[in-house]
């Protein structure tokens, strides 16, 4: 590559950001409703102090809890639910080397992970 075209490409000092964890993300839809921990915590059927722990990223809504905040939040369950799970798959694999191969080797081939009968 000539010096001239190496000059002209420009890198970003920024790193790129990473999505934010489930209970970030949860805070922000939240916040950007003005609503209380209690009002959002009585919408999933679990506690308030079990919702703050969540947004600290200390817990995990359950699956069925995930679907309660999804309706509640008009999201899409099935994204709201994949986002659970890639944040246990972070919390419980935070510390193993593999799991960057790991992740990897699962955007190769997600098919087994669909349900039967669905692409």
């Amino acid at each position: 590559m000539s010096s001239q075209i190496m000059s002209s490409v420009k890198y970003s000092s920024k790193p790129m950001a990473s999505p934010p964890h489930f209970g970030e993300w949860l805070r922000q839809l939240r916040e950007e409703k003005e609503l209380p921990l209690r009002a959002v915590a009585a919408a999933a059927e679990m506690d308030q102090a079990h919702l703050s722990k969540i947004e600290l990223g200390q817990r995990l809504p359950t699956p069925e809890q995930t679907a309660a905040l999804a309706k509640f939040f008009r999201q899409n369950p099935t994204t709201m639910e994949a986002r659970r799970i890639a944040e246990k798959f972070r919390l419980e694999h935070a510390d193993n080397p593999a799991a960057a191969e790991a992740l990897d080797i699962l955007s190769e081939d997600p098919a087994p992970y669909h349900a039967k009968g669905k692409p």
